[in-house]
């Protein structure tokens, strides 16, 4: 089994990079059983700290939004998932909003080290609806040089209508780039998914305590509209060792 490292990257908060991450991270144990969470932000830790005690995820902490430290930031990051150690098969990156400041200025060493751990580097990065973070995407560093790379385009957000009207994503593309679309959740689903810990879906089981609407809507969410299929075109399917 090839180890991947899925980053959750983007330029801002509220685009649904945690969401994605959560996704992700339920993909990973359907598919493989057991998965590494980082958290990205010891002040907000939404991905590693809702699946804290949930079966097969190992939580680990780092703090990537150091753009003073950027070196150190890198370092302590790798130096955890080495002690880890194989334990660490796939490894999920929750980033916070600056993140960019941080990873991107260091991506060549990132990516490097990364490598060299037997890790390929899957990045998604995550759009609103606003130019800045389109424009953005061509400045990632870390996108450039990521062995997979995809938009994801927030159904919450219009699905990326600017993003299909601007210069960047006839760059991305043509760089290699892929792009998926993040369904949207009705807001009051999105409220109680926030509000809960476990997996995703947890919250369409009989036995997670909530409404059958909600059981449902969830349900539906995750595999009719296709949450976790944009989870899966971020993961990939698996790389040859060649």
């Amino acid at each position: 089994m090839n180890r991947k490292m899925i980053i959750v990257h983007g330029d801002k908060g509220g685009v649904g990079k945690s969401t994605m991450a959560n996704l992700c991270v339920d993909y990973l144990l359907d598919r493989d059983g057991k998965v590494v969470v980082v958290e990205g932000d010891k002040t907000i830790s939404d991905v590693a700290a809702r699946h804290a005690g949930v079966a097969g995820v190992q939580g680990s902490m780092a703090s990537l939004a150091r753009p003073d430290k950027r070196e150190e930031a890198v370092i302590a990051l790798f130096e955890n998932l080495d002690r880890i150690g194989e334990d660490a098969g796939h490894v999920v990156i929750n980033t916070p909003a600056s993140a960019s400041e941080t990873l991107d200025a260091v991506a060549e060493l990132f990516i490097e080290t990364a490598h060299m751990m037997g890790f390929h580097v899957h990045v998604g990065w995550m759009l609103g609806d606003d130019e800045i973070g389109a424009a953005k995407s061509a400045e990632s560093e870390l996108c450039r040089l990521a062995d997979r790379r995809v938009a994801v385009l927030n159904g919450r957000f219009g699905g990326g209508r600017t993003w299909k009207r601007h210069a960047a994503r006839t760059k991305w593309l043509k760089g290699g780039g892929l792009e998926v679309e993040l369904p949207e959740l009705t807001e009051r689903a999105s409220e109680i998914m926030r509000a809960t810990n476990g997996r995703l879906s947890d919250l369409t089981s009989p036995d997670g305590g909530q409404s059958i609407v909600i059981r449902q809507v969830v349900k539906e969410w995750l595999h009719r509209k296709g949450a976790l299929a944009a989870a899966a075109e971020l993961v990939g399917e698996e790389e040859s060792d060649g």
